[in-house]
């Protein structure tokens, strides 16, 4: 399997009042520490929510993605390669 992108995803659900954090597998404390440092200040503002940096009876999870991914199309039932 390809190695997937260092990139972290930031993900925010009104539905079910939840904001997730998703680290790529291997992440460091260090750059999560690094994130931290903007996380509340500037990127949870730019989610569709109605209180800017405020997750007031919301939940909060930070969870790191495993290291082995099968992408599956919904339509197809089929496995994507590459990821």
């Amino acid at each position: 399997m390809e190695k997937a992108p260092h990139v972290a995803e930031l993900q925010y659900s009104q539905e079910y009042g939840r904001l997730e954090l998703v680290l790529p597998h291997g992440t460091k404390i260090s750059q999560l520490a690094k994130l931290r440092e903007d996380l509340f200040t500037n990127l949870v503002g730019r989610l569709p929510r109605g209180c800017g940096a405020c997750i007031s009876g919301e939940s909060f999870l930070i969870r790191e993605r495993l290291e082995n991914v099968l992408r599956i199309d919904l339509d197809t039932m089929r496995v994507l390669e590459g990821h």
